[in-house]
């Protein structure tokens, strides 16, 4: 006879993924009061953030940068005593954050569980009791009282039974998945004079050089003319790139480092499911042979890569999109486009239809804009799993449209979300109600009596 799988604890709250939307969801739910665990598969936190380079925290695209979030300023500040973070919060080191993070999480009381998988979900009555991990210790069981997918994929969610949407409805293909790097030993200066060069030479613009920040920007895609363009297309032409190298370029810088830069590509529009390990495994081969070339490239045709070396690379492949959850209420693209307000709003954002690979063709006909408060909201009813008691989802697999995903996927309503999950399993947890019964409008009161800022 078997003997029964072997329960590792029992908590309040446990959120399921530690990465940008997890870590801001357990220190929230912590701050109540609650017993959290987190249970990530990497060995540190932030996700796409840290152990996928991504930077920086892009801008709402609403006058102010309201974050939706109170964490927020209490991370840029364990960034800033460690060097690693603009004044604005939104340049990062990555290295930097994920430190940050673990400390924040520690000290709110969350308990971390790293290097361990969630590989089943167990449900009774409508309700989760409990979810199966595997990690070196073997199969164990984690029982809680309300669970939050924060696994970017809604693996939790897929496993207990909920609905969900996948990819372009159009085609069933997922948005370009990327692996990015970091490169070390750069001369910041004479980068950013090459940029100059190239800019009045091409008369083209995309390359930036800021000599107060010391700091460079640049981006090439294949849809338009920018002031590297001619560089890559006579690489490509040499046979020292290949035309993919490309589709989709971008350079940005990290904040405590010198001499280093991060790397916003390569990106792939091939073996783009996220939730396909061989997709997965094919990224990261590719990827890194494609990083090697690039850096190569950098070498022969720009100024001040002379001493460049590859820093890091991604340790996890970065995802744009794959599973949505379907949720108590979906956010539809005539909510975005129309800048739809909810009275449970969570999270509030600006930020562009962002759909890599695609040229997007959609009417504004007979929707009326709110042109006074421009911007849409994202309700908690978005987060509340459909059909089940007790389960959350935060961040990019969230209750919404392939459309309006490609808005919502970046860091601040990851972020945002992450921490309104928190702050509503607390609440269910201490009221001993379901899930889809708090209100969310409670959930943003307590956001911002906490430091939280929304627009008005």
């Amino acid at each position: 006879m078997k003997n029964p799988i072997p329960v590792y604890g029992n908590y309040d709250v446990v959120v399921c993924g530690g990465g940008t939307a997890g870590a801001f969801a357990a220190i929230a739910a912590a701050d109540q009061g609650m017993s959290v665990l987190v249970i990530e598969q990497f060995g540190s936190l932030g996700g796409t953030a840290t152990n996928g380079l991504v930077t920086p925290v892009m801008h709402t695209h609403i006058n102010g940068n309201p974050q939706c979030s109170y964490i927020f300023d209490r991370l840029v500040a364990r960034q800033k005593k460690y060097g690693g973070c603009n004044d604005a919060g939104n340049m990062f080191d990555p290295l930097v954050l994920e430190v940050a993070l673990e400390e924040l999480c520690v000290e709110s009381g969350a308990k971390l569980l790293y290097h361990t998988f969630v590989s089943d979900a167990v449900v009774e009555n409508g309700a989760v009791t409990a979810v199966k991990i595997v990690n070196k210790g073997g199969e164990q069981l984690v029982t809680g009282k309300v669970f939050i997918d924060c696994t970017g994929d809604g693996d939790v969610s897929v496993l207990a039974g909920a609905g969900y949407t996948k990819g372009n409805p159009e085609t069933g293909v997922c948005q370009p998945m990327s692996l990015r790097y970091l490169l070390g030993g750069v001369d910041i200066r004479k980068v950013g004079e090459f940029f100059e060069s190239e800019t009045a030479r091409t008369g083209a613009k995309g390359a930036s050089y800021d000599r107060r920040e010391e700091s460079v920007y640049a981006a090439v895609t294949a849809n338009g003319e920018w002031a590297l363009t001619d560089c890559f297309r006579r690489a490509i032409a040499a046979g020292d790139l290949e035309p993919e190298d490309e589709m989709y370029w971008q350079v940005f810088m990290i904040p405590g480092r010198a001499d280093g830069l991060a790397f916003n590509c390569p990106e792939f529009f091939d073996h783009i499911d996220g939730t396909n390990p061989d997709d997965l495994t094919y990224s990261q081969i590719r990827g890194k042979k494609a990083i090697l070339r690039q850096l190569a490239f950098y070498k022969k045709y720009m100024k001040g890569f002379e001493n460049a070396y590859v820093a890091e690379i991604a340790s996890m492949v970065g995802i744009r999109e794959s599973r949505n959850i379907d949720c108590e209420y979906v956010l539809t693209a005539r909510d975005l486009l129309s800048q739809r307000k909810f009275g449970d709003c969570v999270c509030q954002s600006n930020y562009p239809i962002d759909i890599h690979g695609k040229s997007l063709h959609f009417s504004l006909d007979g929707i009326e804009k709110d042109e006074s408060r421009p911007w849409y909201d994202i309700p908690y009813r978005s987060l509340v799993v459909a059909g089940i008691d007790n389960l959350l989802v935060a961040g990019r697999c969230l209750g919404a449209e392939f459309l309006v995903q490609s808005s919502l996927r970046v860091q601040h309503s990851c972020r945002a979300t992450g921490e309104a999950c928190g702050i509503a399993a607390a609440l269910a947890v201490r009221g001993g109600v379901p899930s889809r019964e708090i209100d969310g409008a409670e959930v943003r009161k307590i956001m911002v009596d906490k430091g939280a800022v929304f627009a008005e």
